[in-house]
């Protein structure tokens, strides 16, 4: 076991009896980063957390271009002299006596102590919920206790109690003074990789020409809000971005809260037998019904003997293909669903991807609005709940996978107010829209808006604008098609435009 003197003597400066450095005071900055990174909320022992703290703020002090650590001696003096801790200088005797470590020892040692950590603390979530599930157990909460008891306070103590467990050196740079060769270097290094390979700065794209040239996809921490009115096909822009996402081989996760998981698994597989480049050229005998398996003929059993011939070949290649990307369905269990329940959840489905060498990279929300508070957070104003649930899931998406973040997509309800403007407007939405809950507009990095008239339902036809782009200018409003039957949308620009996928790879080519 990986006791903290061992970490603490590769970030202090001492001497040999000759007065050099033991370690380059190079090395010692990068240990540092590299303890900040794994052990972000400092040891629990009381001694080392002053100890942490005191060198934390001499390195802030520093000058910004050239940051070095303590000696041994500057830190017994002021321990010595200015805080009299005694308990601080006993520890540094323990450290000096210790094993230096640089470079990718120091790192090892680093992640050995934060696995010893992770045992420790699991042992004691585990016994707790043991507690909790058999005879209940009291926590203070505040000035109030409350009693947990029973298996789904058990699972939900789990779930919070575990969230910072998984933290790890994952290769990921959360911190650093940018000011310096090492971060040069990297900035220099990482356009030279997109240079070489541009499709490592894409995104999820969404299949429609007109606004994956502006947004040029879904890209890796972004959160993008699809807003609109009751019944104007939020969630089908979301199924649809979704199974391009698929197809292109990104893994995600989906999280339904209004429709049943059969639904969203039976949209999957109707919006596949659309795919007219997959499927036209290898079985053009059924060139005829690609893109006709609707939804409804699905649910209740009614295709024709050769849609039904076609719809087994559509199955059967998901099943058969191993580009695609995997593909999660959840339906929570429970009433109330809160970011923190899916935050774990994604965590489990990220561990059941790792396994077989992948990563969770693209979460769907169905939707927002059906989304709980934790107790602790709730407030009486519903806007207000709101809020904090959008503020929350964009934290999610920077800090997911220890840092590496994760793209999430979600429909939003916009207010009665701002329908109004639309219909007086041609479709377009104004800002106005999003009035009831301003994180929508201030933590989303793009919001689109979608927008359906009377006469757009008749000609299957339906508006998206830009109320919010981040990274670039905001796209013109324009039309698409939607196929309602099948749940389909593609370019309107005749039927050459009708596989989204086709429209995909003419974008990352011109790029």
């Amino acid at each position: 076991m990986v006791e903290l003197e061992t970490v603490f003597r590769s970030i202090i400066n001492f001497r040999d009896s000759k007065g050099n450095l033991t370690v380059p005071q190079e090395d010692l900055v990068r240990n540092f980063r590299s303890l900040q990174q794994v052990v972000p909320e400092q040891p629990d022992d009381k001694a080392f957390k002053v100890l942490y703290h005191f060198i934390l703020n001499y390195v802030r002090d520093c000058d910004a271009a050239s940051p070095e650590l303590p000696s041994f001696e500057f830190i017994k003096t002021h321990f010595e002299t200015v805080e009299g801790n005694e308990t601080v200088l006993s520890i540094l005797e323990r450290i000096r006596v210790q094993q230096p470590y640089v470079g990718q020892d120091y790192k090892s040692i680093l992640r050995q102590y934060n696995d010893d950590q992770r045992v420790v603390t699991l042992e004691k979530v585990l016994s707790n919920v043991n507690k909790i599930a058999s005879t209940g157990m009291e926590f203070k909460d505040g000035k109030v206790k409350r009693i947990l008891k029973g298996v789904v306070e058990g699972i939900n103590y789990f779930a919070r109690e575990t969230k910072n467990l998984l933290r790890d050196l994952t290769g990921v740079k959360i911190e650093s003074q940018i000011v310096s060769a090492e971060d040069a270097r990297e900035v220099q290094e990482e356009y030279q990789r997109i240079k070489k390979d541009p499709t490592e700065a894409l995104g999820i794209y969404t299949g429609l020409s007109h606004m994956d040239s502006h947004l040029k996809g879904l890209k890796n921490t972004e959160l993008m809000l699809v807003a609109a009115w009751t019944g104007h096909c939020k969630t089908t822009f979301c199924l649809n971005m979704a199974y391009r996402a698929l197809y292109s081989g990104w893994n995600t996760l989906f999280t339904t809260l209004e429709m049943s998981f059969p639904e969203i698994r039976r949209a999957m597989y109707v919006l596949h037998s659309c795919n007219q480049r997959r499927f036209r050229e290898k079985y053009p005998e059924y060139a005829d019904v690609i893109g006709k398996i609707t939804f409804n003929n699905v649910t209740y059993g009614e295709l024709s003997s050769k849609e039904e011939e076609f719809f087994t070949i559509v199955c059967k290649d998901f099943e058969e293909s191993p580009d695609f990307g995997r593909f999660t369905i959840w339906q929570p269990p429970q009433s109330h669903v809160t970011v923190g329940d899916i935050d774990f959840k994604a965590r489990q489905v990220q561990q059941e991807y790792q396994a077989t060498g992948r990563d969770l990279e693209f979460i769907v929300i169905d939707y927002i609005t059906l989304l709980s508070v934790d107790k602790d957070s709730r407030s009486r104003d519903t806007n207000e709940n709101l809020n904090v649930i959008i503020k929350g899931l964009k934290r999610e998406c920077l800090t997911f996978n220890n840092g590496k973040g994760v793209r999430m997509l979600s429909p939003f309800q916009v207010n009665r107010e701002g329908y109004k403007e639309a219909r007086a407007n041609e479709g377009v939405y104004f800002p106005t829209c999003l009035s009831n809950a301003h994180e929508a507009e201030r933590s989303a990095d793009v919001v689109i808006t979608a927008y359906m008239s009377d006469d757009d339902r008749k000609n299957g036809l339906i508006k998206f604008c830009n109320l919010k782009n981040r990274r670039d200018r905001f796209f013109d409003p324009f039309q698409a098609c939607i196929d309602l039957q099948t749940k389909y949308i593609y370019d309107f620009s005749g039927d050459a435009s009708r596989d989204p996928i086709r429209n995909m790879e003419l974008v990352l080519s011109k790029t």
